[in-house]
């Protein structure tokens, strides 16, 4: 049993306070044509399981403390024979996690035709990331043709304290962004959602990267942060993926990575390039404190699924790995049907070029203006970086600045008014609960827990405490719907037997 790692943590308690649905399922596939050893494949699953421990782990809260337990069952490898692939897919990727019992990973091979197999895996985000797909493929090609795969040890340990300068840094710079305009539609996302995917090939448009002096990442950033301000968002927030990966963890599947907002503000003067450097500077500091979730080191922010309308995904993909007397192609960018904003890009980078899916809502914003914005990007990525942001070749239909509506007013419970309905002492009790996790002296009923600093460890320390003294599991979502004092000790009252 280890401490789960915060960004761990707050993806856990996101999910338990949302209900993430296949939010932070990530599927793999891998298709194999030719003479297949099904036994061997099989088995080198089973090895992949054994390197890897946290593939069979799941989540328990312990006093306020989330740790990586031991699964009820070990994750499952079966075998199947599809008539329909698609429909496997479709049932696979759509079928629940219990985080609590686990397992949080299975693998299912299926014999799709008499010399085509296809081999799925399918991970929860909590121990699986981006970069685990090549290390996925590594080891199972290593262990197919026979060679050994040692086991590695649990990649996780004690939860780090939040350093001064991390709060500091994250006080100054957090901007609380929660709607986005793309294409003359403003959207805005407060929960995750259905779906759907545009492709997009930007290898050509990749081409002339380094005249800007930057790296292929960094110009992709700069372009879709240009992008959004030439839609009229004064000052683009994006969430970008980055890895926490270190050289202790560079053999490591888990998850790894974190999601980080990331703010500009150029003007109509500001060239491309001009914008890329200075998100370059921008990402630097930012790579600093990487291993900080904003919300947790900002205190005073919400769970949500999202920390910005729009998030990027870029990594670049290993070199491809041979399968014995088989032909593979894999699937790097498949959809689980479901986005936590407005437009996620995931962008995979490999030898055969760049390929971009453009993950988006479609409650929040419609394909056709998704597919207007993928070919915008195309002509910014395209665009002499010395050019002005308000000279980019962009269409002569591109619509222009759009309003940014105001986000919906959070609906804030009456002073006092849930307190009345609820003994007094126990009002007391869970006050007194509250005053020793935050560390105050006083605390008003009403107070809301988010004006006061609180964040996701605050929320688990509170309902540890609550669960040990009062005897009552208050439910996560609680702390959405009425954050204060008195509703929590509404939700006690109403749940004591």
């Amino acid at each position: 049993m280890v401490l789960a790692s915060q960004a761990q943590h707050g993806m856990w308690i996101t999910e338990m306070m949302h209900g993430g649905g296949t939010a932070y399922h990530m599927p793999f596939a891998m298709w194999f044509d030719g003479p297949l050893d099904r036994g061997a494949m099989l088995k080198a699953c089973e090895s992949v399981l054994a390197r890897h421990p946290v593939l069979g782990c799941a989540f328990e809260d312990r006093d306020g403390e989330l740790h990586l337990v031991p699964a009820a069952d070990r994750p499952p490898i079966a075998f199947v024979r599809a008539a329909d692939a698609d429909d496997l897919l479709r049932e696979e990727i759509a079928r629940p996690f219990d985080l609590g019992r686990g397992p949080l990973a299975r693998f299912t091979l299926a014999e799709v035709g008499p010399s085509r197999h296809l081999l799925l895996f399918v991970g929860h985000h909590l121990v699986f990331d981006g970069m685990s797909k090549d290390l996925l493929v590594r080891d199972l090609a290593a262990a197919y043709s026979g060679g050994p795969l040692p086991p590695l040890p649990m990649p996780y340990g004690a939860d780090a304290a939040i350093p001064p300068e991390a709060a500091a840094y994250w006080h100054e710079h957090w901007r609380d962004r929660s709607t986005v305009v793309i294409d003359g539609v403003a959207g805005t996302a407060r929960t995750a959602g259905r779906g759907e995917t545009v492709l997009l090939d930007l290898t050509g448009e990749m081409s002339g990267w380094e005249r800007a002096g930057v790296t292929r990442f960094e110009l992709f950033l700069s372009a879709v942060h240009a992008l959004l301000f030439r839609y009229g968002n004064a000052e683009p927030a994006v969430a970008v993926a980055m890895s926490t990966r270190r050289p202790e963890t560079r053999e490591h599947i888990g998850l790894f990575a974190t999601e980080l907002p990331l703010y500009s503000a150029p003007t109509p003067d500001t060239t491309l390039a001009e914008l890329a450097h200075d998100l370059r500077a921008r990402l630097r500091e930012l790579n600093r404190f990487r291993d900080i979730p904003a919300a947790r080191a900002a205190g005073g922010i919400r769970p949500r699924p999202a920390l910005a309308p729009v998030s990027i995904s870029f990594r670049r993909r290993a070199a491809d790995v041979a399968f014995a007397g088989l032909d593979v192609v894999a699937e790097w960018k498949m959809s689980n049907h479901m986005v936590r904003n407005v437009l996620h890009l995931q962008a995979v980078d490999g030898d055969d070029g760049l390929r971009l899916t453009l993950h988006h809502s479609p409650d929040l914003i419609g394909r056709e203006h998704v597919e207007r914005a993928g070919e915008h990007l195309r002509a910014v990525l395209a665009a002499d970086p010395g050019l002005r942001l308000a000279d980019l070749p962009l269409p002569a239909s591109i619509p222009g600045a759009a309003p940014v509506p105001a986000p919906a007013p959070v609906e804030a419970p009456v002073p006092g008014s849930a307190a009345g309905t609820v003994d007094g002492e126990l009002v007391e009790q869970v006050r007194q609960i509250w005053m020793e996790v935050l560390r105050i002296e006083e605390l008003a009923p009403d107070e809301d827990l988010y004006d006061l600093g609180g964040h996701s460890l605050t929320i688990t320390q509170i309902s540890a405490r609550i669960r040990k003294r009062l005897g009552v599991e208050v439910p996560f979502d609680v702390f959405l719907d009425d954050p204060t004092v008195a509703g929590v000790a509404a939700a006690v009252s109403e749940l004591r037997p």
